[in-house]
């Protein structure tokens, strides 16, 4: 009699290891599959993200033309810190700086990128100032704003942008993350010599694909103002000769 009680006992031994070695073969094939969904989600969501900015850029160009239509030039950027959405403008009705954050509550935009972070504006200082409005013959060659591409120069110099935007990607370098609570918070700065030069501050950027150089990534995203698209959606609305 006991030794078919120790039988058994055996047997439900080895019946109850090889169950739970079924349940942990199991919990790692499910975490490797968990894994392999998880990447084209991430993938997913991340093209997401650019295309809500991209589509955020558009909106803001689109904004741009609307108020220079309306006031005769375009809005000077946010340059309080931390921004409150408002342009900054001196007594002689020019800019208190050329470059900072994007207007946004001046445009009724929305505040950031898909990232969260505000978007970077600088505009030239001809089709700014708020009581010497610019004309067609000032406007044509007026703008030093350059900006490069992979084989140089995008635009000849006649056709400079009157005003750039420019979201930081996802890794967000050289930006200002919006916070909680109207608080920034800003950003290490970048790695990569295009994003560098993106968030120095000068009058040259870059607009290129996204690409890597060693561990530094440039996912930079920009839209441009030209100025002939500018100068013909005022002709068109009357707004000038």
């Amino acid at each position: 009699m006991s030794s078919v009680k120790s039988h058994r006992q055996v047997v439900s031994a080895a019946m109850l290891g090889f169950s739970l070695l079924e349940m942990a073969l199991a919990l790692v094939i499910l975490s490797l599959m968990m894994g392999w969904l998880m990447t084209p989600l991430r993938v997913q969501h991340g093209l997401q993200k650019y295309q809500q900015t991209e589509q955020r850029l558009s909106v803001a160009q689109q904004a741009l033309l609307g108020h220079a239509i309306i006031y005769h030039y375009l809005p000077c950027p946010d340059a309080d810190q931390p921004p409150d959405g408002w342009e900054n403008v001196l007594a002689n009705q020019s800019c208190a700086s050329d470059e900072g954050v994007l207007p946004w509550l001046q445009l009724g935009l929305v505040a950031t990128d898909a990232w969260g972070r505000f978007f970077r504006y600088r505009a030239d200082s001809t089709f700014t100032h708020h009581a010497q409005w610019f004309t067609v013959s000032a406007a044509e060659n007026a703008s030093n704003i350059q900006v490069v591409g992979d084989v140089g120069a995008l635009t000849s110099t006649p056709s400079r942008p009157a005003a750039i935007i420019l979201s930081h990607g996802e890794n967000g370098l050289g930006g200002i993350q919006s916070v909680a609570g109207g608080q920034v918070h800003a950003m290490t700065a970048p790695t990569h010599p295009d994003e560098q030069e993106n968030a120095d501050g000068d009058l040259i950027f870059v607009d290129k694909a996204q690409q890597q150089a060693g561990s530094a990534v440039f996912d930079d995203r920009m839209v441009m103002l030209s100025p002939k698209v500018l100068i013909q959606q005022m002709v068109q609305a009357q707004r000038l000769p």
